[in-house]
């Protein structure tokens, strides 16, 4: 058994979800917490979050997402007859991580906005359960400039769950006019090549790269709740590296359909 999976496992023991209606104090940020998760504290409006923004070139060393082909509208095939027109300028990448299934809180925010110079992941952290409300209402002032959003899996999963959250608070959440899925994409191109469409998969087989000790993320959500209980940020470290690289990805496999590369390894 590696170290990593261990760690994990001695964190999962003692992590458990907090009880409906359990408050818990907020967790002051301290300089260790920074050299640990990078980032600093940023407002909304007159309310606190924690906000980490990561060069591309700094998440996976040799990406490929081309800037240069940011420039302009991409064409993206989505099945039907006319192709979906992506404008950068509009345009997010969109990936959360919660603490488990529905009903259960998004800590993390992780957003790409297309038209960025130099590219980069953009990721809103809540540092205690009711700072959720400040990250959603971040969300929601980057949603009503920017009416397109692009995922992997998030017609089912990202896009329901930051609506019934946001629901909860009473936050404004502008839904995307226009929703790309990566993953119904994918299977369209890849499904007779591959033996599935998983983002890992891709990565292996068309963006040529392989994740190394990444966080499982069926752990994500005790590491979470192990991060509430104690104050310590150590164990969040990983998730946040595991939500970049799921953001960088999901950034090439649009260029890669967009230019209709659908070359398997």
């Amino acid at each position: 058994m590696s170290d990593t999976r261990r760690r994990l496992d001695d964190l999962k023991a003692t992590a458990r979800p907090a009880p409906a209606g359990a408050s818990f104090p907020r967790r002051a940020v301290t300089a260790h917490t920074i050299d640990i998760l990078g980032g600093s504290e940023a407002r909304c409006g007159d309310r606190r979050y924690w906000l980490v923004e990561t060069p591309f070139d700094e998440v996976w060393e040799g990406h490929a997402a081309d800037s240069e082909h940011l420039s302009t509208p991409l064409r993206h095939p989505l099945g039907g007859a006319e192709p979906a027109v992506v404008d950068p300028r509009r345009a997010i990448v969109v990936d959360i991580e919660t603490g488990g299934f529905a009903g259960t809180p998004v800590f993390l925010i992780g957003l790409v906005l297309l038209d960025q110079r130099p590219l980069a992941v953009r990721q809103f952290l809540a540092r205690d359960y009711p700072e959720e409300e400040t990250i959603l209402r971040a969300l929601a002032e980057v949603a009503e400039r920017r009416d397109t959003w692009v995922t992997f899996n998030g017609k089912t999963f990202d896009e329901p769950m930051l609506r019934d959250r946001a629901t909860l608070y009473r936050v404004p959440l502008t839904p995307p006019r226009l929703h790309v899925d990566l993953l119904h994409a994918a299977r369209r191109a890849w499904r007779e090549t591959l033996p599935n469409c998983r983002l890992t998969t891709l990565e292996r087989h068309i963006l040529r790269r392989e994740r190394i000790g990444d966080v499982p993320s069926s752990d994500v959500p005790d590491l979470f709740h192990h991060f509430m209980r104690t104050g310590n940020a150590a164990p969040l470290r990983p998730v946040l590296e595991h939500n970049r690289i799921d953001l960088v990805s999901a950034t090439e496999l649009l260029l890669r359909l967009s230019r209709g590369d659908a070359e398997t390894k």
